[in-house]
């Protein structure tokens, strides 16, 4: 066979003449074709998956929020129970503790909130005035690429639907995430020792039980550690941005405030994104440009030390993530999931890293120990 004749013409290389070669480089061409094997199967679990979680996406969405919350508000339930309040009662009351603060600070920016979207065109009119030439650009870029799909018969055609059933379908399917997204932290706050337990029981061997356990720790810790942390980061910045937008004299600062904590989860395109509006309502609220440029320089900067200084200094080693992995989370969660995705990028990440650490571990441990005696 040429694979045989490949290796045997390999055997002049060996460092070891003495040894039997074909028998050597027997084995490992079976080892190499077993992580061939391995790799491959790797790959195409990788592909399907990827492919079910973008089928699956109204569904798998707001799962996959709903127990991340779950996670952050794991700890809490648990204090709850350790004071005698009973699992499901527990979940309930944390469930609607949150449903209770979010609706309180949706009435609480309802004014602000209405108020900027009015002046939303105003803003976008002014944007496009000061940063015309860009525009230009961007327009031109687009035309070549219509021109470029339309040349190689890449065409998309979309149909010309009726805006206020493409209004109705869309709430609709939000509002059954939402309740999706709902009922899933409060089911898995209500279960999740017992889940817990019968996956445990699914574990042959008394290591894997014991790394199966430590998996579940570790990632309700890392993930609650990590949401907690940036949380508090978030509001810290909310509220200097507020105080910036006051300084600046813009209406409701409150509302900026707001914005900078909320959108700051979504990481590298959320702070962009708020420098944008504070320079476009800058413009609006006054006549000079560098006028209008300070309070979204001066966010962006408070962000750039926020992002490259405090948050590190303050997450620390255990939870520090490589900014290239978390780009490549984002980006990916961002094409499968939209902006939902990307805020849950980091949290899926650090689930993943804890996954591969504690797999490690297994394996390392597995080796390590003593084979049973013959009894």
């Amino acid at each position: 066979m040429v694979w045989d004749s490949f290796l045997n013409s390999l055997a002049r290389y060996d460092a070891t003449p003495d040894e039997t070669s074909e028998d050597r480089l027997d084995d490992v061409a079976i080892v190499e074709h077993d992580l061939v094997l391995r790799y491959a199967v790797l790959g195409i679990f990788i592909i399907l998956a990827t492919a079910a979680l973008n089928i699956t996406r109204v569904i798998a969405l707001p799962v996959t929020a709903g127990v991340i919350l779950g996670l952050v508000l794991g700890p809490v339930v648990d204090r709850l129970v350790r004071r005698g309040v009973p699992q499901h009662l527990a979940a309930a009351i944390v469930v609607l503790a949150s449903i209770a603060i979010t609706l309180a600070a949706l009435s609480l920016l309802a004014v602000p909130i209405a108020a900027w979207s009015d002046q939303l065109p105003a803003m976008m009119t002014a944007l496009r005035t000061k940063l015309a030439g860009l525009f230009a650009v961007i327009k031109q870029i687009e035309g070549a690429i219509e021109s470029f799909s339309t040349s190689s018969g890449l065409q998309v055609s979309v149909a010309d639907n009726s805006p206020l059933m493409h209004f109705a379908m869309s709430s609709s399917a939000a509002a059954g995430g939402v309740l999706i997204f709902i009922a899933t932290t409060y089911f898995y706050l209500a279960t999740r020792r017992v889940l817990k337990a019968r996956i445990l029981r699914l574990c042959l061997g008394r290591q894997a039980r014991r790394s199966a356990g430590g998996f579940f720790e570790e990632i309700e810790e890392r993930v609650a550690a990590y949401l907690g942390i940036v949380t508090l980061i978030n509001l810290a910045l909310g509220a200097a941005t507020a105080v910036i937008a006051w300084i600046a004299g813009l209406p409701f600062p409150i509302f900026w405030g707001a914005l900078a904590f909320l959108l700051n989860y979504l990481a590298f395109v959320g702070p962009i994104m708020v420098a944008a509006l504070l320079f476009a309502a800058g413009l609006l609220s006054t006549t000079t440009t560098l006028g209008a440029l300070w309070p979204a320089a001066a966010f962006y900067g408070l962000h750039l030390v926020e992002n490259n200084a405090l948050t590190p200094a303050i997450v620390g080693t255990k939870l520090t993530v490589s900014p290239f992995l978390v780009f490549i989370s984002f980006i990916f969660w961002l094409w499968l999931w939209g902006p939902v995705g990307a805020v849950l990028s980091t949290p899926i990440l650090l689930i993943a890293m804890v996954g591969y650490e504690t797999f490690a571990e297994y394996r390392a441990l597995e080796r390590c120990e003593p084979a049973p005696t013959a009894r």
